[in-house]
């Protein structure tokens, strides 16, 4: 089996019980471990990272499952929050930029690949006004989502849908003013966020996280598709620290386990990663 790439089975329980390997990126067990069911993995990394989990039952206890800190503190989490969600330094390295971009008049918000609606319902309760539409192609994240809606109490203004194709996003942006796009596929927006197939694009304010397949080099596609008729801005993946968990989070354990703490604000990212945050120019077609 060493000559598939698999890394072997001692070797493989070691890396994840060390943290070296996460459970959800494994190779070979990523498929078989997804689909078991979530309570079934949630025992499984107790039993890998008691420490971790530990640590995460009691930030759990600790936030009442309310994001602490960052620009969606007090937003209410559904199904098992990760870590750096309830802490608030969930990609902490576009915080300013969505700030920013809350405070802008936006009439409309296409969230692509809303996953448990950190971002949506999070840009739902700082922007009243707007509307939300959140597309997730998964039936079992769109059930935590629309938890999450219920719970923080915008289900008024926020629409859950699945899958989001060609024509689905080009129905949501009508002519594109007024309008922010957050899309998180996993290399999906290579084919999805094409102004020559979406002409509305090009009057869009976009947030892109670029990553997925080494295949799919998106950064490189949106940066070469939205030049003509955008103001570009990259955002690059930053450490964490313990100095960037909230007031009032570990006490002891800052002593005791610090490398668990530090470990529990890590998104585990297995390729490279950044953000493109893509502004209309005025004299954009």
């Amino acid at each position: 089996m060493t000559g598939s790439g698999y890394p072997g089975f001692f070797r493989l329980v070691w890396e994840l019980a060390t943290g070296r390997r996460t459970v959800e990126r494994s190779g070979p067990l990523l498929d078989a471990f997804i689909n078991l069911p979530a309570p079934v993995r949630d025992a499984i990394r107790w039993l890998l990272r008691p420490k971790r989990r530990f640590l995460l039952w009691r930030l759990r206890a600790l936030s009442g499952d309310r994001v602490m800190s960052g620009p969606f503190a007090g937003m209410q989490l559904a199904g098992l929050p990760a870590a750096p969600e309830l802490l608030g330094t969930y990609e902490r390295e576009i915080g300013d930029a969505v700030r920013a971009l809350a405070a802008q008049p936006f009439r409309r918000v296409v969230n692509v690949g809303a996953r448990f609606g950190y971002y949506a319902i999070g840009l739902a309760r700082l922007m009243p006004r707007a509307e939300i539409l959140a597309f997730e192609g998964s039936d079992e994240a769109r059930v935590v989502l629309e938890t999450a809606v219920a719970l923080n109490g915008v289900g008024e203004r926020v629409h859950v849908g699945g899958f989001c194709d060609v024509s689905d996003l080009a129905a949501a942006l009508a002519d594109g003013t007024d309008t922010l796009v957050a899309c998180d596929i996993d290399g999906g927006e290579v084919p999805l966020l094409d102004p020559s197939l979406v002409p509305a694009l090009r009057r869009a304010t976009l947030l892109v996280e670029c990553h997925g397949p080494a295949e799919t080099p998106t950064e490189a596609v949106m940066t070469m598709r939205f030049l003509p008729t955008h103001d570009l801005r990259r955002i690059g993946v930053e450490g964490r620290a313990l100095a960037d968990l909230p007031a009032g989070v570990g006490g002891a354990w800052r002593r005791r386990m610090p490398g668990a703490l530090e470990a529990l604000m890590q998104e585990h990212r297995t390729m490279p990663q950044s953000w493109l945050l893509l502004t209309p120019r005025a004299d954009g077609r």
